[in-house]
């Protein structure tokens, strides 16, 4: 029991620097995203990050910084076991989970 509370606050440090260098990495892809981080736990997920991208960001552009945050989560998770997701906002709503406050279509990447 000991050992677990010596180690939480570890997982913790470890986890904030992950998620922290996922979030700078999409700042640097896209300085103009807005980025909403979650904590919350589901299953073995350790943090999500909902990323809004900027509606003048062409089609073909959008799937290349999709794709790049998405090699960059998997980087994450090999080399420090953090599952740390990030999920796509759209402005216009194709999707059946949509936020309802603010009318946004969420996908997960």
């Amino acid at each position: 029991m000991a050992q677990r509370i010596r180690t939480l606050p570890d997982y913790r440090t470890r986890l904030d620097a992950a998620v922290t260098a996922l979030s700078l990495f999409i700042r640097d892809l896209c300085p103009e995203a807005q980025l909403e981080v979650s904590f919350v736990r589901y299953e073995d997920e350790d943090a999500h990050i909902w990323v809004s991208l900027s509606s003048t960001l062409s089609d073909e552009g959008r799937e290349q910084v999709v794709n790049q945050i998405a090699e960059k989560s998997l980087d994450i998770l090999l080399a420090e076991g953090f599952l740390i997701l990030a999920g796509l906002e759209e402005t216009s709503p194709n999707s059946s989970e949509v936020d309802q406050g603010s009318g946004q279509a969420r996908h997960s990447l």
